[in-house]
Order: C-alpha cells, then structure tokens, then sequence
C-alpha cells in the first residue's frame, strides 16, 4: 500500500503540538511497519524528518497555499492508495477517487472563536468542514472531540475513530540523580529562586493566561505561599489581550520564558512542584501526561478533553472561576500527601497512553480505508 502524507506542518519554524504528534507517530510508524510505502511532502526543504527505508521524502516550494495550489497535483501524479493528512484539513481539489483519512484535533475556533485572529477563524471553520465533510474516515484525538465534530457537524459516530496520543517515556520519566544539574542550569537560566508551579504552552488567550495569573495574585495574597508561577512557551498570537490587566502584584515572581529549548522541558518538569493547565479548552493536553509521567502533580481545567486525559489522576477546576483555581492551588502547595498520592496516580494513567498504539491504531484506519 501506498500512503501519502502531508508533512509540511514540521517546516513550520514553532513547534507545536501538532509537530510533537506528527515526528512521535512516524517514529512509531517506522518502527512497526517495514512493509507499506509512505511518501511525505513538504512545501519547504528545511524541516523535522523520520528517515526509513520505505519513507520516500518530496519537497516542492511554492510561496504561498501550497496545500490548496501544489499538493492536490502531487497527489494526482503519485496516485497514493490512501491520504493521511495529520493536520485537520484536506485539499479541495482533492480527485474524488482519493481515499484520505484526517486526524481532528479541536474545534477550538468554533467554541471560542474570540480567542482567534478573525482571519484564523475563518480559514479554520472553511479548511475543517471541508475536511470533516469529504475525509474518508476522520480520527479524532479524544472521545471529547469525537463528540464535538458529532454535535457541531451531524456525522455518523462511525465515521469517527478515536486514538489518543502517546508520551514518551524515555525522555519523559522521574528525574535521575545525575541530572540535577539539568535542573539547576534551567533555574538559573530563568532566574527561578523558589519552589514553582508550571505552565507548558502558547500564551494565547484560549490558554487561560490571564486567569492562571490572577489565581496566582490571589494565592499569594491569602497564604503564606511564596512560590513562583513560571509560564514557559512562546507569544503566540493577541498577546497584548493577555498580558493586559496583569497588574504588578508579585510580578518578580511571574516568570516569562518564551520559547524555550526543547531539551529544557523535561527538566523545567523535573523542578516544579506542580504542573497547571488552565485552558478554556484543548483538544488533548499533551504536556498533563509528560507531566504525569516526570513525577508532577497536574491540576487541569474541567473540561471535558482534558478530564478525560487526566482521568482520576489530575485535579480539576472550574477555569472561569478565580477562587475554585486558586483553592486547588493552595491544596496542593499544602498537602504532601496529596501530592504523593497524585503523583502515583500520575504514574499508573500515563501507562495508559502510548505512541507505539497510537500509531498501530492510525496504520489500522488508513488500513480499512484502503479497502473500503
């Protein structure tokens, strides 16, 4: 068999989500499947790469819609069995005979679509239903997004498949003796003194920045805590809208790193001692199980995607609620116990997730795709 796959997203110079989805699950694919043939194409000849013996590799520069104006003629020539594209979109000049299976990660800009550039908004509703409408068969990243395409788009439940992401545990795992160092060379590159909570991602305003910050000012405002809230991702898009309204309160203490080193983030996990995610909403939230998986207790916004992947091992809160983010917060700072018993917890769900059935569940749609 023939697959396609659109690549170009790992061309892309800000590493996302998406791209830690897409280099995990060709890794995985190289490892459990020497027999198909996968070709992956790319707009630019800069990018993240799987290499294999049966990964075939094209680049074909165009400046501009290289999805909708060069890709759909590429796939016309090679003429692939099957299309995977792991970003929630399709070519609309697509041939009709092509099969193709699409992975949705959210309908973000349809729930909040305030919290997007009107542009993005716009491109994402037009690409996504295109998408949703003329796939094959759609993956869907949690049982909480099957259910919003389901709900915002009417489409047969057995259209959809579910397969989560994975996390990596060799890189993601309890700190080992000999890498306390790595730990103190981030503190000290970051200028953190004291005990941390940590947020992993954008700042953008559909993460809840504004929110985790205020929570925050209220913590240090109504007990003893002294500890740091260190931000660490890159400003992604309307960030004056998020850094308005901050205030000066303890604000030596909140620690901006922008983008940061990839190789920094499992020790940025190492040191803290919790891990927040207080997003509005998130397709998956990737960042709860490397936490989950390095020791770290996590504390998640309730909705659903994201209580689904913390399961009983994260605590929860209300995102649009100030005061319950801020006494979860102060339960975990205070309570050892809590702690450990989260930390365990953390453990046993994160070997729930892995990246090798990820990709075995992925090759299993595109398989019976194949065939339809």
């Amino acid at each position: 068999m023939k697959i396609a796959i659109h690549a170009s997203h790992l061309c892309q110079d800000r590493e996302d989500g998406n791209q830690t989805y897409m280099i995990n699950l060709f890794q995985n694919l190289r490892d459990i499947d020497q027999k198909n043939q996968y070709i992956f194409y790319y707009n630019k000849p800069e990018g993240r790469r799987v290499e294999a013996p049966n990964f075939l590799h094209k680049v074909h520069q165009a400046p501009w819609m290289w999805t909708q104006r060069v890709f759909p003629f590429l796939l016309r020539k090679d003429k692939p069995d099957v299309l995977f594209m792991p970003i929630q979109m399709l070519p609309f000049l697509k041939a009709k005979k092509q099969k193709s299976v699409v992975t949705i990660h959210d309908l973000a800009f349809l729930l909040y679509p305030e919290t997007f550039p009107a542009k993005d908004a716009f491109l994402h509703k037009l690409y996504v239903r295109e998408a949703i409408t003329k796939a094959d068969h759609l993956i869907a990243i949690t049982e909480a997004t099957k259910q919003d395409i389901v709900s915002f788009y009417h489409v047969d439940p057995a259209k959809i498949t579910v397969v989560y992401h994975g996390v990596d545990t060799e890189r993601f795992r309890p700190m080992k003796q000999e890498e306390t160092h790595l730990v103190d060379k981030v503190k000290e590159k970051y200028h953190i003194t004291q005990p941390y909570i940590l947020y992993i991602g954008n700042v953008q305003p559909r993460k809840n920045i504004q929110g985790l910050i205020k929570s925050y000012q209220q913590l240090r405002h109504t007990t003893h805590h002294t500890h740091q809230l260190v931000i660490a991702g890159a400003k992604a898009w309307m960030v004056d809208e998020v850094m308005q309204n901050i205030g000066n309160d303890f604000r030596e203490d909140i620690i901006f790193t922008g983008r940061f080193e990839d190789s920094e983030l499992p020790a940025l996990l190492w040191g803290s001692e919790s891990f927040i995610l207080p997003s509005f909403y998130e397709g998956f939230g990737l960042p709860i199980l490397e936490a989950m998986a390095c020791g770290v207790p996590t504390l998640v916004s309730n909705t659903p995607s994201l209580a689904e992947v913390g399961g009983d091992a994260s605590l929860t809160f209300d995102p649009h609620n100030i005061d319950d983010m801020t006494k979860v917060l102060d339960n975990v700072c205070n309570d050892n116990k809590l702690r450990q018993s989260m930390i365990q917890k953390g453990f046993a769900r994160v070997a729930q997730f892995s990246w090798k059935t990820c990709a075995q569940q992925t090759l299993d749609v595109i398989d019976k795709v194949s065939r339809y």
